[in-house]
């Protein structure tokens, strides 16, 4: 069976045609199908692989499904997902594969319906104790949120990364990196402002490693990407566009108290044809994780994204977020948490003169309680209140999320 798969893929690829420009992109895609598809013939060899079968279903009332000002729509979302893990060890070498399906239902809206196979794919890799990597592929589909895309129609997006990194590291004290990541983004129903695409990324830097255990990373991104859709000269949407990244990572050794990790970024995107919408700034996050006791953990994320939103009143969007939870361990079976987060989205660069600018303030708080009545078991029910004020009362909404969820493991 395996070598007639593998047959028809190196006739697959002896037909593609090698443009310069696919050509590295295809040369991964490949080679990651053809490591991949191997793997049930060797990780399923012996007595001792580690395979994870899991399934949950989730049960969650929404009150303002679409986002909206009024609360107009509110629904029941059925989510069920089924999902096995196999990961496995040989020599130097470790694979794992991650592999769920996952159906949603709406009780009301069932136009939004859909089914996904979501997977995360890993060889890590190594030819000498020195030499080291992994070589990845991963896809997930989701339901474009009502909170952007303000369509009151189905649009799935799937994302699709490729990448295989490599480091050299011969005395476990400074480490050289290097790598290419090819993604892909689609949506099924055209949504400019967060437009589909695919890239190519060449990854590159080095990693100091202290002697406590903590590590100092500096991190390069140099990414060429082609949008699927026409040049528009009067709504100035390019077709491509360059994008160069510098990332400065810190990771504090993490103890049995606390874990803190950093990164400072500058991110600059340039377009192909429409230099207007080029843009660049700074982004990053501190992450803090701290045992206050026994069995109280607190957590702290100050975070800075940006992202595309091309729109006549803006090219990117820029969110700053401040997130707090407690967890509570009640007892080896009951674990409470309390979240709330603030934040603010800032709309940048617009291309129409005269137009107001956007900015929209976010909050929400949530708490969960989980039960695990033996180990395999689990019972989840959480609820989320969250808010948006905008500056645009188009773009207001506030909304209630009551979920509960059941949750089953077994590993062999």
């Amino acid at each position: 069976m395996y070598p007639n798969i593998n047959l028809l893929l190196l006739k697959q690829m002896s037909s593609c045609k090698q443009s310069p420009k696919v050509k590295i992109k295809r040369s991964i895609h490949y080679w990651l199908t053809l490591s991949l598809s191997a793997l049930p013939l060797t990780v399923t060899a012996d007595e001792f692989d580690t395979i994870q079968f899991s399934t949950s279903i989730n049960r969650a009332y929404d009150d303002n499904l679409f986002r909206v000002k009024n609360n107009q729509s509110s629904d029941q979302i059925t989510t069920s997902t089924a999902g096995v893990k196999l990961d496995k060890t040989y020599s130097l070498q470790r694979f794992i594969v991650d592999v769920s399906y996952v159906d949603y239902k709406y009780q009301t809206n069932d136009f939004l319906d859909f089914e996904a196979l979501n997977y995360d794919a890993k060889w890590l890799w190594s030819l000498t104790p020195s030499l080291t990597g992994s070589l990845t592929t991963s896809r997930n589909k989701t339901l474009n949120g009502f909170s952007d895309f303000r369509s009151f129609t189905q649009n799935i997006r799937t994302i699709d990364i490729s990448q295989f990194r490599a480091e050299y590291s011969p005395y476990k004290v400074w480490a050289l990196i290097g790598g290419l990541t090819e993604t892909d983004v689609t949506n099924s129903q055209t949504f400019n402002a967060i437009a589909e695409y695919n890239s190519t990324a060449f990854d590159y830097g080095a990693r100091y490693s202290f002697a406590s255990g903590s590590n100092l990373s500096f991190l390069g991104h140099k990414r060429n990407g082609q949008f699927d859709r026409a040049l528009n000269s009067f709504s100035l949407f390019d077709n491509g566009f360059s994008e160069n990244e510098y990332e400065l990572d810190f990771v504090l050794k993490a103890t049995g108290k606390s874990n803190l990790s950093s990164k400072l970024a500058h991110l600059s995107r340039d377009y192909d044809n429409f230099t207007v919408r080029n843009y660049d700034v700074w982004i990053g996050y501190i992450k803090y994780d701290l045992l206050l006791t026994g069995k109280i953990r607190a957590n702290l994320d100050l975070t800075r994204t940006a992202s595309p939103f091309e729109t006549n009143y803006s090219t990117y969007s820029v969110t700053d977020s401040a997130n707090i939870g407690l967890s509570y361990l009640f007892s080896d079976k009951i674990t409470f948490m309390l979240n709330g987060r603030l934040a603010q989205r800032d709309f940048r660069q617009g291309i129409t003169p005269g137009l107001a600018n956007r900015s929209d303030d976010e909050q929400s708080v949530s708490g969960s309680v989980t039960w695990r009545p033996i180990k395999n078991i689990g019972f989840t029910l959480s609820s989320i209140k969250s808010s948006r004020n905008a500056s645009s009362a188009f773009n207001n909404f506030d909304y209630d999320d009551l979920t509960t969820s059941l949750m089953v493991d077994l590993k062999i």
